[in-house]
């Protein structure tokens, strides 16, 4: 019986070799590498590196990291490298410049290194410049959609009130018209007429609730603040939820288009509510703090999982896109069983500014 035969070991390469090594995979690579040390003081980029700023490695020897990176300035930098724990650290969506002055998108990974008592910071950088132009077209293309979804809503609102609404109405006004005239209707068919006209008064409601929610005109003649006001109360009788609405008016403070934009996102964020939330109570609060136009919508619902598909949903999607348009902050503070907290922030337009 053969004796057994041990395991191969892995052969020790010398210091030198393993950096001459280390060196040659780093230069291959399609990435760019970078060590600093404690001060921001290059130590080694790789080729490709030099590449991304167009910097000879004589020249980065006399830099630092905020040199060619104006988003971390060292004193910044400095208290990373002794505030992070050693190991894979954060990735930051910062500007490169290069050598010619220009910036670009990049996206750093940073990991701190112990070595010999002395802390590094090794990272790796990505131009996203062409991520970067992706997307912001798609968010046009996105707030292209929104505005071209707005357009229909308001011609759709305008045939449903013109056309259907009118026809309906003539409609009601000839049956009270033959209810009301003697003689006009056998006495065993007024029950039907009767009963007719009621259909007809329920679906005139139907078309003036469809033209409300597709496209609130009122807008203009009650300010978003009355309108919001109307709408929240009507959904939460009609889903027999308690309300609590605390509004201020904000007129002249949003645009018209920024002031429908909002109508919309408390709309999506009540639908929201009615769909998946299973809520009793749900608050909506519109207010102006200084140069801030704020409306917050919360829930007592099950709340959901930030982290779930659900949370990019068309709604919530859609939300964000406007929030963007009108140069606002979007915040989703949720969690299973704490309900859901929708917080948007909106700058007041410039004239109501210039007012203040």
């Amino acid at each position: 019986m053969s004796a057994s035969r041990e395991p191969p070991v892995a052969r020790a390469f010398s210091p030198a070799l393993d950096l001459a090594v280390f060196r040659q995979m780093a230069d291959m690579s399609s990435e760019a590498f970078f060590l600093t040390d404690e001060a921001g003081r290059f130590r080694y980029v790789n080729q490709r590196g030099l590449e991304l700023g167009g910097w000879t490695w004589e020249e980065l020897q006399r830099m630092t990291i905020a040199d060619v990176n104006p988003d971390v300035p060292l004193g910044l930098y400095r208290q990373a490298v002794t505030t992070m724990p050693p190991g894979p650290g954060m990735v930051l969506t910062v500007r490169g410049r290069r050598k010619d002055g220009s910036l670009f998108p990049s996206e750093v990974s940073f990991a701190r290194l112990e070595i010999g008592g002395e802390s590094y910071v090794f990272g790796v950088a990505r131009d996203i410049t062409e991520r970067s132009h992706m997307e912001a077209a798609q968010r046009q293309f996105g707030q292209r959609m929104l505005e071209v979804l707005d357009a229909e809503r308001r011609r759709l609102a305008r045939e449903l009130h013109d056309d259907i609404g009118r026809a309906v109405g003539t409609i009601d006004a000839l049956l009270e018209a033959l209810e009301c005239t003697p003689g006009a209707v056998e006495e065993d068919a007024r029950p039907t007429l009767a009963a007719t006209h009621a259909t007809v008064r329920q679906i005139t409601e139907s078309v003036a609730r469809l033209v409300d929610h597709t496209h609130p005109a009122e807008l203009l003649a009650e300010g978003l603040e009355a309108t919001i006001r109307r709408h929240a109360e009507a959904f939460a009788l009609r889903h027999g939820l308690a309300l609590r609405l605390a509004s201020a008016p904000v007129g002249g403070a949003l645009t018209a288009e920024h002031e429908l934009h909002l109508y919309r996102i408390v709309q999506e964020a009540l639908t929201n509510v009615a769909r998946h939330a299973r809520a009793s109570r749900v608050t909506v609060h519109l207010a102006r703090r200084r140069r801030r136009v704020v409306l917050t919508v919360v829930d007592d619902g099950g709340g959901f999982d930030a982290g779930a598909p659900r949370l990019a949903g068309l709604g919530l999607t859609t939300m964000r896109e406007r929030v963007e348009m009108m140069g606002g902050e979007l915040r989703i503070r949720t969690g299973a069983g704490r309900g859901t907290a929708l917080h948007v922030t909106l700058p007041i337009a410039r004239a109501a500014a210039a007012a203040d």
